[in-house]
């Protein structure tokens, strides 16, 4: 083998382990993504309307409560993958830089994967609550149910990387052809998109509620909205879940990659003095290193980088 085939084979195979990897993790990037904007628009929606009915007509809206309290359990569990994937969690890294680079790798690979594990676990612990709130309370068919745990999980994962990358091409497509239409014309198209948007997701909710409706046995329900309540706890597994598979994808990416990573994208590495000032909007010279012999700070938030 020549020395030019050897520097190719490492990008070659890395290459084809990261695909799916990549795959998985930008279609569960847009799909929390879009899912944290439409539950916040909801939540402000929520709140603006009960307070208009409230100084208007005299009475608040009844379902205002429940809906605003499920909208914040999937807002703060969903937001675990979203904080991963971009290293905005919490991290102790006093004895990791002390360590040389390759000591720091080993520990990036060890944490990843045992807080990967935490989160899994918590995740079965949280369904496992959830299905003890069920009791004897059924909502999907009979079928559903009995599907394995571990399919399960696989399955409705595979479904949120698919919705994700639906998700993505939609909003290519549009920008591609936004811009060959008149500022009018798309503005026009816009809002007919958004009619229609709110028409098909106003009639899979009344799939949903008549689903609801239909329930069968015993069932702990929201006061006012008659919600099964463990249907709100299984967005906690799923969330625990999603934080999981990001810190599995940041050891995944340290065991291919010979730069160390916080996560699937973001390098563990260090912002220059310029660097910060321009994302902190401070002129340099007010940015005081403590560091001796370095000007610069660590970036928990990285930059995103395929290579």
């Amino acid at each position: 083998m020549t020395a030019e085939k050897q520097s190719h084979s490492g990008p070659r195979w890395q290459s084809v382990l990261k695909a799916p990897f990549e795959w998985l993790d930008t279609g569960l990037d847009w799909f929390e993504r879009s899912a944290l904007i439409v539950c916040i628009l909801a939540m402000a929606t929520v709140s603006v309307a009960n307070v208009m009915s409230r100084n208007i007509f005299g009475s608040s809206l009844q379902y205002a409560n429940d809906v605003a309290q499920i909208l914040l359990v999937i807002v703060t569990f969903m937001g675990i993958g979203i904080g991963a994937r971009h290293a905005r969690h919490i991290r102790v890294s006093a004895v990791h830089d002390l360590l040389p680079k390759k000591a720091q790798k080993v520990l990036l690979i060890f944490v990843s994967f045992t807080t990967a594990g935490l989160l899994f676990m918590l995740a079965n612990y949280g369904w496992a609550y959830a299905t003890a709130a069920q009791r004897s309370c059924r909502v999907l068919p009979e079928a559903v149910s009995q599907v394995p745990l571990v399919g399960g999980v696989l399955l409705v994962v595979l479904l949120l990387a698919v919705g994700g990358h639906c998700i993505r091409q939609g909003h290519e497509q549009w920008l591609k052809r936004s811009l060959a239409l008149q500022p009018m014309v798309r503005h026009l198209t816009m809002a007919a998109l958004l009619v229609v948007g709110f028409m098909l997701a106003a009639w899979l909710f009344g799939l949903f509620v008549e689903l609801v409706g239909n329930r069968t046995g015993r069932c702990r329900v929201m006061s006012s909205t008659g919600f099964p309540v463990y249907i709100t706890y299984m967005i906690v597994p799923l969330g625990f879940l999603l934080g999981g598979i990001q810190f599995f994808l940041a050891g995944v990416r340290n065991l291919i990659s010979a730069d160390n990573y916080l996560s699937w994208y973001n390098k563990d590495e260090y912002d220059t003095a310029e660097e910060l000032a321009k994302e902190t909007g401070l002129p340099a010279g007010d940015l005081d290193f403590e560091d001796a012999g370095t000007d610069a700070v660590k970036n928990d938030n990285g930059g995103k980088d395929n290579g």
